[in-house]
C-alpha cells in the first residue's frame, strides 16, 4: 500500500479564526489562498477591529522585522540619537567647564591684586 504524504505546513488561512477571515479583506484572502502571500500585511492588521487583530497568530502576521531595510534603517536612527545625545552633553560639559574656569581666573586676579 502507498501512503500519501502529508505536509506539516497549513496555509496562513487555516491558522486563523473564522472571524478574522471574514474580516480581511477579498483580495488578501484571495492571495493567501493562492499562495501569493505568506503573511497578512501590516496595513491590514492595521485596519482591523483591535480585538480581532489581537487574535491573529504572530506566525502569520507580518511584524517589522520580516522587512530588514526598514529594521536597518531603525538601528541607524537610534544610534544616531545616542551619539547626538552624547555630543551634545559632551559640548554642554565643555560650556560649564570654560565658564568655570574663567570666573576662577577672574577670581583668583581680584583675590591676588587687593
Amino acid at each position: 500500500m502507498a501512503q500519501t504524504a502529508q505536509t506539516d505546513e497549513s496555509t496562513p488561512l487555516e491558522q486563523l479564526p473564522p472571524e478574522v477571515v471574514e474580516a480581511l479583506p477579498p483580495d488578501i484572502v484571495d492571495q493567501l489562498r493562492s499562495g501569493e502571500l505568506d503573511r497578512i500585511p501590516a496595513e491590514t492588521l492595521e485596519d482591523l477591529r483591535p480585538d480581532l487583530a489581537d487574535r491573529v497568530p504572530d506566525s502569520v502576521a507580518e511584524v517589522a522585522s520580516d522587512n530588514p531595510g526598514l529594521a536597518a534603517v531603525l538601528v541607524l536612527i537610534g544610534i544616531a540619537s545616542i551619539l547626538g545625545a552624547i555630543w551634545g552633553a559632551m559640548k554642554g560639559f565643555v560650556k560649564v567647564a570654560l565658564f568655570l574656569g574663567l570666573v576662577a581666573a577672574v577670581v583668583w586676579y581680584v583675590f591676588f591684586r587687593v
